[in-house]
């Protein structure tokens, strides 16, 4: 019995310390969750593609899928359309690199779709600190447009 307790005191620990690491990473790299930024690299076809078939609110996945001369490079992938929008910049893509490790996926949402007067289309994006909708996924070679 005592075990469990010891063990309950230690989870607890363990939790608190992990959570104050997260927010001093946080607040060391400037970086404030809901994030507000845009998607990059939506000039090409696939991309316009996706973002005129993309609404409002749509659920997105950021994922961490580093190229030989872009090692931070984050693709913003839209899972009602499993098809790739854009990628982040590269100061925001390093940010999110040293906060949650190399390889991640977090959760995002389409913000809204700008440009609709024009011939190409942009997409802001909201994205979260969260990590619930492809928890279960560690293997995005199957990413469309990546």
């Amino acid at each position: 019995m005592c075990y469990n307790v010891d063990m309950s005191i230690f989870t607890y620990l363990q939790n608190k310390i992990s959570k104050f690491v997260y927010r001093r990473k946080c607040k060391r790299l400037g970086l404030t969750f809901p994030v507000l930024c845009k998607a990059h690299g939506v000039k090409n076809a696939d991309a316009q593609g996706a973002i005129v078939q993309s609404k409002v609110g749509d659920t997105l996945q950021l994922v961490h899928l580093p190229k030989e001369n872009y090692p931070n490079n984050v693709y913003v992938y839209s899972i009602p359309l499993n098809r790739v929008l854009g990628y982040l910049e590269e100061r925001l893509s390093k940010k999110l690199v040293k906060l949650f490790g190399k390889e991640f996926c977090i959760d995002g949402a389409v913000e809204n779709i700008t440009g609709e007067n024009y011939a190409v289309r942009g997409c802001n994006l909201r994205i979260f600190d969260t990590r619930v909708m492809m928890s279960d996924v560690h293997d995005f070679s199957h990413l469309y447009g990546a």
